[in-house]
């Protein structure tokens, strides 16, 4: 077998730079942001990457990766660290010197036949001698991993919650990634993981690249984001009466404070019942009664931050007002209510928490009408009725309520009657002290309230049972009555004139007295008496005699027009004449005449 010398053949690798040679060389420096110290605040722009030069990589396996882009020099030894002489083409120098690798991943350095280097023979079965070198112009490939409790996507927004970390995730085809790194904000260029705890939430921009062994450069990518580790704050909002009293149909409604990620959803419940995810329109449970509770409530954003549990008491008013009708004037029977025609009808509600908002009636002439101030009826006689009802101001509403009236215009009557002697002349009525003065009143309505009388200038008085006068003279007095609507009677009036005085009796005889025995004048035979009275009032009315004991003789009679004519008096005779007279309201006066007829 023909012997040949070994030749061992080196690969050499120049950079363009600083053109060091260097046998399987390796570059292990790391790669670090420009003007390190004076990245200490935010910038618009991340901060420059400061890159390395391409270089060869030799990894663990002792595969060797080159950077494409760099020159390749070609020289050969035969002894391990003997001279070297420089490989080139005779055909074509200019591709050799120096060469440039044309394909990415593995390139091949070959002789034809691998040769056994003891025996200098050919090794069987023949195969070429192979010498790998990779090349790599392919930076690595990048991406970040955000790693949180929760996220939240909005259009282009994104947003994360609590325990936000990122991470880069990284691969290279050839040589392998050496570093990635990472800019928060804009800010010096950092290794490992973006921690965000002890962060505060809002807005940031994050930016990453990675290098790999032969310092093959990925382009800088940014994605911005927003962190939200901030719950929402949620407060209950008042009605519109300013508390927290709500009816069955009003609405609940919370506002909510939140800077980030917006309000996925507010929870509340009401004692001991369960949460009820807020909606439009919400109201609280039909089936609670109503009463005070704790309302227990809280929201949580769209990236699960929850808030602490709000507490806060509220009254559920459940019960409708009550409505009461009064009216002026008026007069109750059972359930119909008696009024006049200038009563005014009153309405009034009641409302157990949350207050009366309005009341509202239909009368005879109106129709739904909100109550503002009493009103009255049409002024006409006869049954009518008042619908009503109330509502609070959270919306609970009365069942309606009528009231039957009966609308009283006519005025009562009063008359009066005498209860004893009485007599009238030119519209003057004469009664004596004895006389009783009884006011009878009627209604055929309502019924009767009160009766009252005055004298001419005083006030009325009550009439109370029948009464008399007590002094002698003139009384004009007026009367009238009320009903139960106070219905006034037009007042009526009466002359009176109270005569305490029977009428003076006149007398005479026809002749003159001729003596006087035991104080008794005495007359001559034949004398007669003439009898009369006068009355300043009343009048005269009866004149009557009785002579010693007969019988009383009314001297009005046609037959005793004097009572000489019937020769009453005799000779000789003492006598003792009553007289008695009337007027016509019965009073009385009597005298008594004694005298002696001479013998």
């Amino acid at each position: 077998m023909k012997s040949t010398r070994l030749i061992f053949l080196t690969v050499l690798a120049c950079f363009i730079t600083g053109n060091i040679f260097a046998q399987y060389a390796m570059v292990d420096s790391q790669i670090k942001p420009s003007n390190e110290k004076a990245i200490k605040k935010k910038t618009d722009t991340p901060p420059q990457i400061s890159k390395e030069a391409e270089t060869v990589y030799v990894d663990k396996t002792s595969k060797v990766y080159v950077n494409k882009n760099l020159p390749i020099y070609l020289k050969f030894s035969t002894t391990p660290n003997g001279k070297t002489y420089d490989l080139k083409s005779q055909k074509h120098p200019e591709d050799a010197t120096p060469v440039y690798l044309d394909t990415e991943g593995p390139n091949l350095i070959r002789t034809k036949w691998a040769v056994d280097p003891e025996s200098k023979e050919y090794v069987y079965p023949l195969r070429e001698v192979e010498m790998e070198l990779y090349a790599d112009s392919k930076p690595p490939m990048v991406k970040a991993d955000f790693s949180a409790s929760d996220s939240y996507r909005s259009g282009a927004k994104v947003y994360y919650g609590k325990d936000l970390s990122i991470s880069l995730s990284d691969w290279d085809e050839q040589s392998g990634v050496k570093n990635s790194y990472w800019s928060l904000n804009n800010n010096e260029w950092k290794l490992g993981d973006a921690d965000f705890s002890g962060k505060v939430s809002g807005g940031y921009s994050f930016t990453f690249y990675s290098v790999d062994n032969v310092n093959n450069y990925s382009e800088p990518k940014s994605t911005s984001f927003i962190y939200d580790n901030l719950a929402p704050k949620t407060q209950l909002v008042k009605t519109k009466d300013g508390n927290y009293v709500f009816g069955p149909k009003t609405e609940v409604q919370f506002d909510v404070l939140e800077e980030h990620s917006g309000v996925k959803a507010t929870y509340f419940k009401l004692g001991d019942q369960s949460y009820i995810k807020t909606k439009d329109q919400q109201y609280l449970p039909a089936s609670l009664a109503d009463g005070d509770y704790k309302m227990t409530y809280y929201s949580v954003d769209n990236v699960n931050n929850g808030e602490e549990l709000n507490e806060l008491d509220v009254y559920l008013d459940k019960i409708a007002p009550v409505t009461s009708l009064e009216a002026t004037s008026s007069f109750r029977d059972g359930d119909l209510l008696y009024v006049s025609g200038s009563s005014k009808i009153s309405l009034s509600a009641k409302d157990n928490k949350a207050g009366v908002k309005e009341i509202s009636y239909t009368s005879r002439n109106s129709s739904d009408e909100i109550y503002k101030s009493s009103f009255s009826l049409p002024k006409y006689h006869g049954n009518t009725e008042v619908s009503f009802n109330a509502v609070d101001r959270v919306a609970n509403e009365e069942q309606i309520q009528k009231q039957k009236i009966f609308v009283d215009t006519l005025r009562p009557s009063t008359q009066i009657e005498f209860l004893g002697d009485y007599f009238e002349v030119a519209n003057r009525f004469y009664v004596n002290q004895d006389t009783k003065l009884k006011l009878v009143g009627s209604d055929a309505n309502s019924g009767l309230n009160y009766i009252e009388f005055a004298g001419i200038g005083s006030d009325f008085s009550k009439y109370e049972k029948p009464f008399a006068l007590s002094n002698e003279g003139y009384y004009g007095m007026m009367y009238r009555s009320v009903d139960r609507v106070d219905n006034v009677e037009y007042s009526k009036s009466i002359d009176l004139y109270l005569d305490k005085q029977g009428p003076e009796i006149v007398y005479n005889f026809s002749n003159r007295a001729i003596g006087v025995e035991n104080g008794v004048p005495v007359y001559p035979s034949g004398t007669r008496l003439f009898l009369g009275a006068t009355d300043d009032q009343s009048g005269t009315n009866t004149i009557s005699y009785q002579i010693n004991d007969q019988k009383e003789v009314h001297y009005s009679s046609p037959k005793t027009i004097d009572i000489s004519e019937k020769r009453a008096f005799k000779r000789g005779q003492s006598y003792d004449v009553q007289i008695t007279t009337t007027d016509l309201v019965s009073n009385e006066t009597v005298e008594v005449i004694a005298f002696k007829i001479e013998d």
